[in-house]
């Protein structure tokens, strides 16, 4: 049996630091900054499962 990661690799454990790039499906502001729909994001996977949840990736 083999797991996907979040980095889309099989075999490896992805660590809550390690970065993944997304594109976003909605508006997001993070640190006062805004970033819009469709904009490219390099985020840790510990902020992705965040925005997964919230449905803006």
């Amino acid at each position: 049996m083999t797991d996907k990661t979040a980095t889309g690799k099989t075999g490896t454990e992805a660590k809550p630091s390690d970065s993944v790039s997304v594109k976003l499906k909605k508006a997001h502001r993070h640190g006062g900054k805004e970033y819009a729909a469709g904009d490219s994001l390099t985020l840790e996977v510990r902020q992705l499962e965040r925005l997964k949840k919230a449905g803006k990736v």
